[in-house]
């Protein structure tokens, strides 16, 4: 679970470490964790929808 220290930490960088596997038709890129969507939009989205993104893959990175 995410404490409200990790949630301070959240920034609209990019996750992207350079090994995309939605070319390959996943749904999620099994790096990064963003969704085709997402990855395609990124340098169109605000500060905001980065860190809603990079908050939900926190998230998801947390439960693993």
């Amino acid at each position: 679970m995410l404490t409200s220290e990790d949630m301070l930490e959240i920034t609209a960088d990019s996750p992207c470490i350079g090994h995309c596997t939605t070319v390959l038709g996943d749904d999620v890129c099994r790096s990064c964790l963003r969704t085709f969507d997402e990855v395609n939009r990124w340098l169109e989205m605000n500060d905001d929808e980065r860190r809603a993104v990079n908050r939900r893959i926190s998230i998801e990175r947390s439960k693993n």
